[in-house]
């Protein structure tokens, strides 16, 4: 899935790095880290006083399409318990040095996590139980394609725990499909959605979500608007609508390069996205982030939770975490793994994480990241939130800085953007960097003064 062109955005639940090639090699992809022969020094680790967000990662698909720049490999049979002693073993690395908090969400993602089997989404919910608790009302996401789970399987699933299914259905012509490079067919979708349909009025189901792109070459407002129209129609709760994005180093870019494909356009993706609030409106939804919509009560827990700039734990090929951390003046520390497919299996069957050394999160690169994901919401940046984290200080540049930008609005001491600046989202953003970046470092000089020397906390 790509993302839209005013705004670059996570495709849901997805917490790794982009990845141009991978192969079931050693070699490190796109000129990439190879991995540390050695675990890496790890930051100590704080107790957590809040609740658990889970990544994991499966890496495999059946086939994997020509835009896609995302941690997947293709494999026909891929190694499904090879992968499930790995995470495994992963999760105990990693939750060595972590306090036990409880667990809100869980989001199985990939590649196509539903290849993986029911009795592998049970070990894993099981150990989370057994290590930290799931919360009774704890969202549990898989991510489904449709082809690559019957509806025999879906039902595993949530016999295994799964309380919400997100389906990779992306259009529902098969024209489309094909311009897309997906492997199945627009049948094979329908089957899917009428499938979730009956879990969620089974009640199986708490939530049931769709992936949707749009902006492709040709495809017209009626297209859309169809598309829209007969997802909802199957009682859907959340779509996740992106526009179609050529990456660099994709199959699907260098067939644009060579005059092969027709580049998309930011002009009709723009004008698309304005009407998705409109499209969602008669069936309930409502845009909570850009590229997000849901019936009130039913937006995703697991994501909200990476755009407010929560702490999460991420296990995978290509997973990137996100933990507390115990030293002075930092905000957590992020973890990246490898993202070969053998040097991950490797490392873990050695006992040891395959991951780049942790970064740390300074004040600013955190306060950074949570701009340019908090501001994708509806609800926005909590200034309140923001003197909490930083102190009343950068509370007071930032709503300074905010008010100055246009397309910004403060109100009631939230910086939200406007609805109409929604399509030049990036714009907006960076005339927000220049002016916070000027006004942090006045910022952090008067906090370091009234603090006797002491950094921003």
């Amino acid at each position: 899935m790509g993302a839209n062109a005013p705004g670059a955005q996570t495709v849901e639940g997805l917490s790794t790095d982009t990845l141009c090639t991978d192969t079931l090699s050693g070699d490190a992809p796109c000129g990439g880290p190879r991995p540390h022969s050695e675990a890496a020094p790890q930051p100590r680790l704080a107790p957590y006083p809040g609740s658990w967000a889970v990544y994991v990662h499966f890496p495999f698909c059946l086939h994997r399409c020509n835009y896609c720049d995302f941690a997947t490999v293709a494999h026909r049979d891929p190694p499904r318990e090879r992968v499930l002693a790995a995470c495994l073993a992963e999760l105990a690395l990693r939750c060595e040095g972590l306090e036990p908090a409880p667990i809100r969400s869980v989001f199985f993602g990939g590649g196509t996590p539903s290849l993986w089997g029911a009795p592998a989404i049970s070990a894993i919910l099981g150990w989370l139980d057994r290590w930290a608790g799931l919360a009774a009302d704890c969202e549990i996401t898989l991510e489904a394609n449709p082809g690559a789970a019957e509806e025999g399987d879906l039902r595993g699933y949530v016999a295994a725990g799964v309380t919400r299914i997100s389906l990779g259905v992306q259009a529902l012509s098969d024209q489309r499909l094909r311009q897309l490079d997906r492997i199945h067919d627009a049948e094979a979708a329908w089957v899917a959605l009428r499938t979730l349909g009956q879990l969620r009025r089974e009640g199986g189901l708490r939530a049931a979500s769709a992936d949707l792109i749009y902006g492709l070459p040709g495809q017209t407002a009626a297209e859309l608007r169809a598309d829209v129209t007969a997802l909802l129609d199957h009682g859907l709760t959340h779509l996740s609508a992106y526009a179609l994005t050529i990456e660099s180093g994709t199959p699907l870019q260098r067939l644009v390069a060579r005059g092969l494909a027709p580049a998309t356009d930011d002009a009709h993706q723009a004008a698309m996205l304005e009407q998705m609030p409109a499209l969602v409106a008669s069936h309930g939804l409502q845009r909570y982030e850009v590229s997000n919509f849901a019936v009130p009560g039913s937006e995703c827990r697991h994501n909200l939770a990476y755009w407010q700039g929560h702490h999460y734990l991420a296990v995978g090929v290509g997973a990137h975490g996100f933990l507390p951390c115990a030293l002075p003046g930092a905000f957590g520390i992020r973890t990246a793994n490898t993202r070969s497919v053998a040097a991950w299996f490797e490392a873990l069957e050695a006992g040891r994480l395959a991951e780049a050394p942790p970064e740390v999160a300074t004040a600013e690169s955190h306060l950074d990241e949570w701009l340019l994901t908090g501001l994708r919401l509806r609800d926005g940046i909590d200034l309140a939130a923001v003197a909490a984290r930083f102190g009343d200080t950068v509370a007071s540049a930032l709503a300074q800085a905010a008010a100055a930008v246009p397309g910004l609005q403060v109100v009631s001491a939230v910086i939200t953007v406007e609805a109409a600046a929604i399509v030049r989202l990036d714009d907006v953003i960076a005339s927000l960097a220049v002016s916070v970046s000027r006004r942090w470092q006045a910022a952090r000089a008067l906090q370091r003064r009234a603090s006797g020397g002491i950094g921003l906390r």
